[in-house]
């Protein structure tokens, strides 16, 4: 049986605009190597130790931590969320099967 990841939280994830975003995504150990762990924002993939000029803002305000113990436990935390930052968010690791989550960033009080 192929191990899967998961997205802590709901599928569709609402936050208001100016607030922080965390997704944290499980892998649970198997007999074999955990792999490695992508993060995506669409097709787009998020490396936040190597900004690309069209989105330096974005890097700046996004971190990726990963934590190995009983499992793979990825933490994707965004800063001062936009608008702009809605989309499908991924969690793709070479080992298991991918997951996502949809985050609608909104204006609202």
């Amino acid at each position: 049986m192929k191990a899967k990841a998961r997205i802590l939280g709901p599928t569709d994830l609402h936050v208001k605009a100016g607030s922080s975003i965390t997704l944290t995504c499980l892998i649970n150990q198997g007999p074999h190597d955990l792999g490695t762990l992508f993060w995506y924002k669409g097709d787009n993939i998020l490396q936040p130790s190597e900004p690309h000029v069209n989105d330096a803002d974005y890097m700046r305000r996004l971190t990726i931590e990963n934590h190995w113990i009983d499992g793979l436990t990825s933490r994707l935390h965004l800063t001062n969320a936009h608008l702009s930052d809605s989309g499908n968010y991924s969690c793709v690791p070479t080992i298991a099967g991918a997951t996502s989550v949809n985050v609608h960033v909104i204006n609202g009080k």
